[in-house]
């Protein structure tokens, strides 16, 4: 069966969110629609929109803290977390970087994006990486004497702030993430590509690339009557994502169907 559709079948048989949308189950690809954040407000909790409580074992914090789109926190199951890390894992692979040799990389943050960048902290270290978070608030002096203290292999831009900076004194490579919500700046090198509900889920290297991602988890899209990108969690345990279009950016994905 077509991994699209399969997924939307099983959206619809686990949540009262889906059955509600679909009304009636899928049977064919055209009968499932494209949908944003605003969707999710009908729903009357998370409850709805989750498969199973008892296997939730987390949230994936917003990239902005307290500018989340969604009515609620976007939960995952273990396996969900497990897929996450995976994503990310790709992602860094996409930029030649292999997060398995083990490396030191330094995300700098601030408080908007502070639990968002430990979360990508967090599965670098998964892999044995030396993984911190340095904070900056305006001070640029103590953010250099910060970097140089630290010493890292790989820079990782999570803060807006931070963007701007340049850092090409440094030895360290530069990784710069990027919010689905802004437009894509196309002079932008080794970028990585998230989005609240799904974490980092692609990335390219070069400007003139077009972003990849694990096909192994996602399947992105793009909707033929806004040319915008959607997309579909086609593992899900828990938190289903069906031909969700989570930004107003056109996006070049090297795999999206037109």
């Amino acid at each position: 069966m077509n991994t699209l559709l399969s997924a939307a079948q099983r959206a619809f048989d686990g949540t009262e969110f889906y059955s509600g949308l679909y009304e009636s189950r899928p049977d064919d690809i055209e009968q499932i629609p494209y949908i944003n954040h605003a969707d999710y407000h009908q729903a009357s909790g998370l409850l709805d929109c989750i498969t199973d409580r008892s296997l939730v074992a987390g949230y994936l914090p917003a990239y902005h803290r307290n500018i989340r789109k969604f009515p609620f926190n976007i939960v995952e199951s273990d396996l969900e977390q497990k897929q996450r890390h995976n994503r990310l894992m790709h992602c860094l692979g996409t930029l030649g970087i292999d997060p398995r040799q083990p490396a030191t990389f330094l995300t700098i943050a601030d408080d908007a994006s502070g639990p968002f960048a430990g979360e990508i902290s967090t599965c670098l270290a998964w892999e044995h990486n030396i993984a911190s978070v340095v904070f900056h608030n305006c001070n640029l002096d103590q953010l250099l004497n910060d970097i140089k203290c630290y010493a890292p292999d790989f820079i990782i831009k999570a803060s807006n702030s931070s963007r701007q900076l340049d850092l090409a004194e440094y030895s360290a490579k530069t990784i710069t993430v990027l919010h689905v919500d802004h437009p894509i700046p196309f002079s932008s090198k080794m970028t990585l590509l998230a989005c609240d509900e799904i974490g980092v889920f692609a990335a390219r290297k070069n400007p003139e690339d077009s972003f990849s991602y694990d096909e192994e988890s996602l399947l992105v899209e793009v909707n033929p009557l806004t040319n915008l990108t959607a997309l579909t969690t086609i593992n899900f345990e828990i938190a289903p994502f069906i031909r969700y279009c989570p930004s107003q950016s056109r996006i070049q994905f090297n795999q999206a169907n037109v």
